[in-house]
């Protein structure tokens, strides 16, 4: 009985350390390869364009000068992905709204940082 247990324990051992090498070897392998999608970014960073379009909807519905606007514009595009981001969270407040107290303060919050960022 024992010597049968043996001739069945080496193999099956042998083929679990190569098994383990193979899955070592292809581990490393992935974490080498990094990610497959060579356009990868910040999840956050891609969503920055339809931020700064939300964020002129909302103004170009509560301004009407357009050489405000227009300077708005470029500022939008100076700032940071944080700070666009923060932004566009207001003015979904400001657009959500309406003519209430909640979007009164979420727009005037909107201009103070385009103003002071």
């Amino acid at each position: 009985m024992k010597i049968e247990l043996k001739k069945f324990v080496r193999p099956m051992a042998i083929w679990l350390i190569f098994f383990q090498i193979a899955i070592f070897l292809l581990g490393i392998r992935t974490v080498a390869g990094g990610t497959t999608d060579p356009n990868f970014d910040d999840p956050y960073a891609s969503n920055r364009g339809t931020d700064v379009l939300q964020i002129l909807a909302v103004l170009e519905n509560k301004i009407e000068d357009q050489q405000v606007l227009e300077k708005t514009k470029e500022k939008l595009f100076t700032l940071k992905d944080g700070q666009t981001r923060l932004i566009a969270s207001l003015s979904d407040q400001v657009a959500k709204g309406g003519n209430s107290t909640r979007a009164s303060i979420a727009f005037l919050l909107v201009t103070v940082l385009i103003t002071l960022l």
